[in-house]
């Protein structure tokens, strides 16, 4: 009932060839984790100057009312779209919150 050495080494041949197919396909995947994590972060979506000034409003609320102190991200440009042109404008600017404490964008902070 054993396997003749032709059917051994045939069947041998099929478990290799799946097994580098298998091992091709994670290395595959790992490597696109590996450039969606490096170049993923940078990624982030295009909003209107109102979503913005929301998203700016939404963050400082929150963050003050946890921290008493403005967002980590507050200096770091949003992608904002207005009419046909594209602009980079942190939170801290005039055109979206404009201010520079919790204080200063109207949050009362917790003692």
């Amino acid at each position: 009932m054993f396997l003749s050495n032709r059917a051994h080494r045939l069947t041998m041949k099929g478990i290799s060839a799946t097994l580098v197919i298998i091992v091709t396909a994670i290395v595959v995947l790992i490597a696109a984790l590996v450039v969606l994590t490096i170049f993923g972060g940078g990624m982030q979506p295009v909003v209107d100057l109102t979503s913005a000034r929301n998203i700016c409003l939404q963050q400082v609320s929150q963050s003050c009312a946890l921290t008493g102190d403005l967002p980590q991200s507050w200096n770091v440009p949003l992608t904002v779209r207005r009419g046909s042109d594209i602009m980079h404008i942190p939170c801290s600017s005039a055109e979206l919150a404009g201010c520079s404490s919790c204080e200063g964008c109207g949050i009362i902070v917790p003692s």
